[in-house]
């Protein structure tokens, strides 16, 4: 897997939660604005409804663009330079985790990816992985930039080896 693909992915995955989030803001306006949405007595709250949500879906628009705008100036770092053996896990690290208990046999088909990022709860689709996006503040993330590269992560009722992609 090519880590430098993930930012690029992220970012059109952001471009479009962006616009289904315009086109509900759109038609939740439209029928804020319906004549037959027009409140017939004061229990006639339709039209109000309709604006409220017009206004939660501009809100979502400006989180999403914030997020966007924030994925988009995030150098990524690549690691590599052979100093960070012993070093923690960072943001922008791409971590596999594969359970250490499987001796002999492959773990690849077991492993999961996970991205520590700027912002988190999504995941992407990468050359037919999946890889969870963690903000650095999800408590996994934070148990995961206190290890180091040699170090296992106990996890429910297993541990897991750390395996990280530069």
């Amino acid at each position: 897997m090519n880590k430098s693909q993930l930012k690029p992915c992220l970012l059109a995955l952001l471009d479009q939660e962006i616009e289904v989030a315009l086109a509900a803001a759109r038609t939740a306006q439209e029928s804020a604005a319906h004549e037959g949405n027009k409140p017939e007595n004061q229990y006639d709250t339709l039209s109000l409804e309709a604006a409220y949500l017009a206004h939660g879906q501009s809100e979502r628009i400006l989180a999403l663009q914030q997020e966007r705008i924030q994925i988009a100036r995030w150098v990524v770092p690549l690691f590599g330079n052979g100093e960070e053996e012993d070093a923690p896990l960072a943001l922008g690290t791409l971590v596999g985790l594969e359970p250490a208990d499987s001796l002999g046999s492959t773990t690849a088909d077991r492993r999961r990816w996970f991205w520590l990022t700027p912002v988190g709860g999504r995941t992407l689709s990468l050359e037919g992985e999946t890889v969870q996006l963690l903000s650095i503040s999800a408590p996994l993330a934070k148990r995961l930039l206190s290890l180091g590269l040699e170090d296992e992560l106990l996890l429910g009722s297993g541990r897991w080896r750390i395996v990280v992609l530069s």
